[in-house]
């Protein structure tokens, strides 16, 4: 559940269609109907949660926010410098997992007891809820060849691209196509991870009464779930995002004069409204 809602929170700030703005001062609200899909929370827990949440969004504005411009404005240079490379993309990925985790720290003392006081029939919700997004999820995959997964991945990859530069090109489709290609297969991994993950979440959650217990295994799930996934997982995604930096690199090198300009022109908004929102008090 938690982690869920700070893929909302993420995907607030980067990647939706209005202004970032609007979504932000919205997220209270987003947050409260994404956690209505797990759980139907007590009066007294619902109360406990809203001043988690009130308090978390001050905190995100004042301290989180700066770092998310900072670091946009740092991609915004290595892209119109053409000095980015596939080791400096790997920086960048683990920059935005620090992010991640920054926000699981701030939370994660407030929101643990809240956990620990669901009732049974609380947990059952929120297990039922993850049991039914993990068979969605396996119903997805099911029966797709590396053919078809390529084909769902151009067609993903192809669109958000063109949220940020308008119109692509055939060549860089081609581009596209031919990184997705050559990155190694994880999804039957990435499968078993989801399945341990939901295994020991729901471990955890029997066992939320027993305060060490729950308190180290909640961090290990929302903070360092890597820990859970194999070493041939871990080192196949490096290099996947190792790979998926060169294509990046290859499309920026095609860029056209428009393209460049109505991405900047993007990601300029997308600062300005991060740095309005972080002096907003």
């Amino acid at each position: 559940m938690s982690k869920k809602l700070i893929v909302l929170l993420l995907s607030s700030l980067l990647f939706v269609g209005c202004s970032t703005k609007i979504s932000y001062f919205f997220l209270d609200w987003a947050i409260e109907w994404e956690v209505e899909e797990y759980v139907d929370l007590t009066s007294e827990q619902q109360d406990k949660f809203d001043i988690i949440i009130e308090s978390f969004l001050v905190w995100h504005r004042q301290q989180e926010l700066p770092r998310y411009r900072d670091q946009l404005s740092l991609l915004s240079t290595l892209t119109n410098q053409q000095t980015m490379t596939p080791e400096l993309w790997l920086k960048q990925v683990s920059m935005a997992k620090a992010h991640w985790s920054r926000i699981f720290d701030f939370v994660m003392p407030d929101l643990l007891p809240i956990l620990a006081s669901l009732s049974d029939e609380q947990v059952d919700q929120v297990l039922t809820q993850l049991r039914k997004e993990q068979k969605e999820l396996i119903e997805e995959y099911a029966g797709k060849d590396q053919a078809e997964l390529i084909i769902d991945s151009d067609k993903r990859i192809a669109k958000k691209l063109s949220e940020w530069t308008g119109d692509i090109t055939d060549a860089q489709k081609d581009i596209i196509h031919q990184a997705n290609t050559q990155r190694l297969a994880t999804l039957d991994m990435w499968l078993e991870y989801r399945h341990e993950w939901l295994s020991q979440f729901e471990q955890a959650m029997k066992r939320r009464q027993q305060t060490d217990y729950f308190t180290q295994q909640m961090k290990l799930l929302m903070i360092s779930p890597d820990e859970l996934k194999s070493e041939v997982y871990r080192d196949n995604v490096t290099e996947n995002t190792r790979k998926f930096g060169s294509m990046l690199i290859a499309l920026n090198q095609t860029f056209s004069q428009k393209q460049r300009k109505h991405f900047d022109k993007k990601l300029a908004e997308l600062v300005e409204d991060l740095t309005e929102l972080h002096l907003d008090k």
